[in-house]
């Protein structure tokens, strides 16, 4: 039957479910935490393979993590944090090839120009004591398990950094001591308020990282702490702090472990994968419906898949 025919009677050819027997994997962010916030948009990107033609909102994230871990990999080699211009430099190294793989911002000089500054203030603040204990950077976590419906599956992710007692040398106000070992979790934007949605999910992705170091190591690590970089963008703030960082705790927030916390976190994760594994199973045109539950107004706006979607104005 020719295309026209197709059309003419009234339908397009169906494309069939895929059988796949493989053990899938999963993470946090990318596949749960996407999930619960509109499954049909992770339908359609993770799952049905559509691409997204704008990749500004990544890019600053994505520059910050990938110049830190320049840096550290430039402390290692030369025993030295860069001044300004060095950290000026890796940023526009870093831009370049975030460029060249299709990743753009919407104002690079300014994107750039805001990098420097909060990396520079980042370095002012933690200096050595937070270099001198980093033990690996972007760091694999990864372990096959079952959800409750005996489904396997691979709980993946990656830790920014491992390290030692990084709170304890800055002195930092959490119960510490000098044989910590920490997971810690950089992030660009500001702190999300208390209670809001945002810090939730932070919560839930830290607490399913200790679990995961737990299970690749034996032990649970002294606690995961996430770093708000953009919060240093105040200045008056960075000014009352004095380059002491526990004069700046604003930045960092810590998820120590805690095993009725981190059984939730897993349960839902576990259930999570089985809805997903589940909606795989459905006819084509039955999969990645919109969600009945509301969605945040921010995961509608940044959606290109949104103006033919019920949940639109909801």
């Amino acid at each position: 039957m020719s295309f026209i025919e197709q059309l003419k009677n009234g339908g397009w050819t169906k494309p069939k479910l895929k059988q796949d027997n493989n053990i899938r994997k999963y993470s946090t962010t990318g596949d749960i935490l996407s999930y619960k916030r509109c499954k049909r948009q992770y339908g359609y990107f993770h799952e049905r393979g559509f691409k997204s033609s704008s990749t500004t909102q990544m890019y600053f994230g994505t520059l910050v993590h990938d110049v830190l871990d320049k840096i550290h990999r430039i402390y290692q080699s030369t025993g030295a944090l860069p001044d300004e211009q060095g950290i000026k430099d890796v940023v526009d190294e870093s831009h370049e090839v975030l460029v060249r793989a299709g990743i753009r911002p919407y104002d690079p000089i300014q994107q750039k120009k805001n990098a420097t500054k909060l990396l520079g203030r980042f370095l002012e603040l933690v200096n050595v004591k937070f270099f001198n204990h980093v033990q690996q950077t972007e760091y694999p976590l990864e372990r096959e398990l079952k959800t409750d419906n005996d489904t396997p599956y691979v709980l993946h992710g990656i830790v920014d950094v491992l390290s030692g007692a990084i709170c304890h040398d800055l002195d930092l106000p959490y119960s510490t001591d000098p044989g910590d070992i920490e997971i810690w979790d950089y992030k660009a934007s500001k702190r999300p308020e208390k209670g809001s949605q945002y810090i939730q999910d932070y919560q839930y992705q830290m607490r399913v990282y200790c679990e995961l170091y737990k299970q690749q190591t034996g032990k649970y690590p002294a606690r995961a702490v996430l770093v708000f970089l953009g919060d240093l963008n105040d200045d008056k703030l960075w000014e009352a702090a004095g380059g002491d960082p526990s004069n700046f705790a604003r930045i960092f927030y810590v998820v120590t472990p805690n095993l009725d916390h981190i059984e939730t976190a897993m349960k839902d994760f576990n259930g999570t994968v089985d809805l997903i594994e589940e909606e795989r199973g459905k006819l084509f045109e039955e999969q990645w419906q919109a969600p009945e539950h509301e969605v945040d107004s921010m995961t509608c706006q940044a959606c290109e898949i949104r103006f033919n979607c019920e949940r639109l104005g909801h």
